[in-house]
């Protein structure tokens, strides 16, 4: 049998960056391998260039359970951008009161204001709300990871327990707006294969989520692992290559959707 770290992923919105053009975000219906490796990084404090740390964890294998994929919603959004004259200015310096802040706010507004480039960039973005998920990573048998490059403590995968219930930086579902509603109860379980670990886990506040997957009737898996009775094989490019310059690469997944009530691991 085979360890498997399991979490729960739950939030009032999350969103799981599909590939983008111009300026339309959209999100996948679950979680990436990307976000979910990125939420382990910043578990254990690991930035986006240490490139060392995070080649490491991109050997992981990714299976995720929907529960329910949730809501879409289409966000509105707007940034505005600063002009180069007001970065130059703005760069280095300090402000030792609010109203420091707010002077040095509305300097930039001004300054931006009087640029031809510069303005508001306008967006559209997708995220799910209420949506549920349950992570299963692994070890692949086949690509050893290095785990005392990632801490000095960690020998096998069962120390990432800690990093998850203490983590160094804040952990969120996709974007930095979406805040987890739920802790992670992150615990290992062994199965024969990702349904069995996942199924086998077991977590705090199942009535009060019991309302968001009542009418749900099917269960989706997509795993890195080959499934028993999977139905589709499917590829998706979220492999990380470099998290830095924003790389990734495909990988293929296994699909099987299981009638609620019916889900039995084989």
């Amino acid at each position: 049998m085979k360890s498997y770290l399991i979490f729960r992923l739950h939030g009032a919105l999350a969103s799981w960056g599909d590939i983008a053009v111009g300026n339309i975000r959209p999100s996948y219906r679950y979680p990436s391998k990307s976000a979910v490796i990125g939420l382990l990084a910043a578990a254990l404090g690991i930035k986006r260039d240490d490139t060392d740390q995070l080649r490491e964890l991109f050997k992981l294998q990714f299976s995720v359970r929907v529960d329910t994929f949730g809501v879409p919603i289409e966000d509105y959004h707007t940034i505005q951008t600063p002009s180069e004259q007001a970065i130059k200015n703005d760069r280095g310096k300090d402000y030792w009161t609010r109203l420091d802040e707010i002077a040095a706010i509305n300097w930039r507004v001004i300054q931006s204001q009087s640029n031809a480039e510069a303005g508001a960039i306008q967006s559209s973005r997708t995220y799910y709300c209420d949506a549920l998920y349950t992570i299963a990573l692994s070890e692949n048998a086949n690509n050893s990871i290095s785990w005392d490059k990632l801490r000095p403590e960690i020998t096998q995968i069962n120390g990432l327990i800690q990093f998850l219930e203490k983590p160094i930086f804040n952990l969120y579902l996709g974007r930095k707006s979406c805040p987890l509603s739920l802790p992670l109860e992150a615990q290992i379980k062994k199965g024969d294969n990702c349904q069995q670990a996942i199924n086998a886990a077991e977590f705090n506040f199942q009535e009060e989520l019991a309302l968001l997957t009542k009418s749900v009737e099917t269960i989706a898996y997509y795993s890195e692992e080959s499934l028993p009775y999977s139905q589709m094989k499917l590829s998706r490019r979220d492999q990380p290559v470099n998290k830095s310059t924003w790389q990734f690469t495909d990988r293929d997944e296994y699909y099987v959707s299981i009638k609620r009530g019916h889900d039995v691991s084989a």
